[in-house]
């Protein structure tokens, strides 16, 4: 399979499409759609970063990274619905996120996301200390990575 990706802001269509499976499919297993923790009007295009991942002309994952704190962006929004676009796609935003200057990714998600939680470990993600809203938050699980520059 040959992905391929564009780089687009949050209110690209077929970003905001990839995001309504990813709540519904949220919202399966953890009850919780996630929508509250990524305000599309917050994105700042000159330190944030969204990407979309075709196959064939058609949109199968979307993800994005916002600035947390100097050299730190936090995950947000990553969803795929094609085998191997996850993986393609992580790629692709550490990339980018190199590009805008971060050298660690941090990312939150909730334990019962077993997938998730999979994913990222298998892709050098570590358990790391909670970071804002997360602080104290039992059912999640917060990860990172040094980004390689």
């Amino acid at each position: 399979m040959k992905f391929e990706h564009k780089k687009v802001e949050p209110n690209n269509s077929d970003f905001q499409s990839l995001v309504v499976e990813l709540n519904l499919s949220l919202t399966q297993i953890t009850s919780d759609s996630g929508e509250s923790s990524f305000v599309p009007d917050d994105y700042d295009v000159l330190k944030d970063g969204c990407i979309v991942v075709y196959l064939n002309n058609v949109a199968v994952a979307c993800g994005a990274f916002r600035y947390l704190e100097s050299e730190v962006c936090e995950l947000k929004r990553m969803y795929s619905n094609k085998s191997g676009a996850g993986s393609y796609l992580l790629e692709q935003l550490e990339r980018y996120a190199v590009d805008k200057g971060y050298r660690k990714a941090v990312l939150s998600t909730r334990r019962i996301n077993s997938k998730a939680v999979s994913f990222y470990m298998r892709n050098f993600y570590l358990e790391s200390n909670a970071y804002g809203k997360y602080v104290g938050v039992k059912r999640s699980i917060c990860l990172s990575k040094v980004l390689a520059t």
